[in-house]
């Protein structure tokens, strides 16, 4: 219970630190820059995870904060500005797709480590390799649901906004599907073994 407070105080804090960054860019486009630097690396990593390279990922990445300079005069605030950032990247990734992008598999992702030691790194990999191979057998619905929770760090609420749903309808998803995966995983292993 206690870790769900502080997850409304972290929440509530950064939408509080958000709309202040909003009002001072609202007022001078000269402050857009904090928000940037802010959200680059959640965005980024968004669009990285969806196509898996880094040019695309760029690419999207700096549409996104193009569209979001340019219509910042029109954002009213409703308390979430990381939604409403998300939401372009969200209808950015579609039309990516919708032009005929082909989607890199999660497979082609680098999957090298940090780890000194060879063969507890190659086991990591094998690890990642099978929750990788369990994500892309996702629906394209529950796949966005872990991009926008893991790579855009958004809050249950937050993705709530983006994708037009309930945050406790969220909260159930992605609690359920990370529970699937988990089970499909001890299955694996308990298969291996």
């Amino acid at each position: 219970m206690s870790e769900l407070i502080l997850l409304d105080v972290d929440q509530s804090r950064r939408m509080d630190e958000d709309e202040k960054l909003v009002l001072a860019a609202q007022h001078n486009p000269a402050e857009f820059k904090p928000l940037y630097l802010k959200w680059l690396k959640q965005v980024y990593r968004y669009f990285y995870f969806r196509v898996g390279n880094a040019r695309d990922a760029e690419d999207l990445t700096s549409q996104v904060f193009l569209k979001a300079y340019e219509d910042l005069p029109r954002y009213r605030s409703r308390g979430c500005f990381s939604a409403w950032l998300f939401s372009i990247a969200h209808a950015r990734a579609v039309d990516f797709y919708r032009r005929g992008t082909r989607e890199v598999s999660l497979e082609e992702l680098s999957l090298t480590g940090v780890s000194p030691d060879l063969l507890s790194q190659a086991a990591h990999n094998l690890e990642i390799q099978e929750m990788l191979a369990r994500v892309r057998s996702l629906p394209e619905e529950e796949q966005e649901l872990i991009r926008l929770r893991f790579m855009g760090e958004l809050s249950y609420r937050e993705i709530g906004l983006v994708l037009h749903r309930s945050e406790e309808a969220v909260r159930k998803s992605i609690s359920r599907l990370l529970d699937r995966l988990q089970s499909q995983l001890e299955v694996h292993d308990d298969e291996i073994l």
